[in-house]
């Protein structure tokens, strides 16, 4: 009796570890350097989207984790440390000096935080799929696409209905 109750037992928690319900959140991972200025402008940034914005049109869930990284810098050259980021935050353009891969997708970053406290957000190439979806989505909460003003409308030129008849000299 016992050997049947533990033999029950264990088929039932083997069904209960193949049945669990694969992760619905697709991920978005945040890369840059641990303690910089911009930090605390974007970790509460992050927050504010997480909680009101973070849903793909399919209807799965965006889980945002912020990895500051003491040796950002130093790593930052490894392709096989950037590959794991989906967004990578710098200070400046003079940072993607690390790896000529960077500084060619540097041409695709937002610049993001504050006038004051600069940030630069680019999504690598190597992002695709739904992660690649949701990072834009995040990106462009962080660093909104700011539609240039159109340029002044020129007046309309005057058809030869419009121009007054010249006045014949008296």
């Amino acid at each position: 009796m016992a050997l049947t109750l533990c033999a029950v037992a264990l088929v039932l928690f083997v069904a209960g570890c193949k049945g669990k319900k694969q992760d619905d959140f697709v991920h978005v991972d945040v890369y840059g350097q641990m303690d910089a200025r911009y930090y605390p402008i974007l970790a509460s940034r992050l927050r504010v989207f997480s909680h009101e914005h973070a849903k793909l049109p399919t209807g799965r869930k965006i889980l945002v984790s912020a990895v500051m990284d003491a040796d950002f810098y130093a790593r930052l050259a490894d392709p096989a440390y950037r590959a794991q980021a989906q967004m990578i935050v710098l200070n400046s353009e003079q940072e993607t000096a690390a790896d000529p891969n960077l500084a060619a997708e540097f041409v695709h970053a937002r610049k993001g935080c504050t006038e004051q406290i600069p940030c630069y957000l680019l999504i690598p190439n190597s992002v695709s799929g739904e992660q690649r979806q949701a990072a834009q989505q995040l990106l462009d909460y962080l660093a909104p696409v700011v539609a240039a003003a159109p340029p002044p409308a020129a007046a309309p030129a005057a058809s030869p209905a419009d121009t007054p008849p010249a006045s014949s000299p008296q």
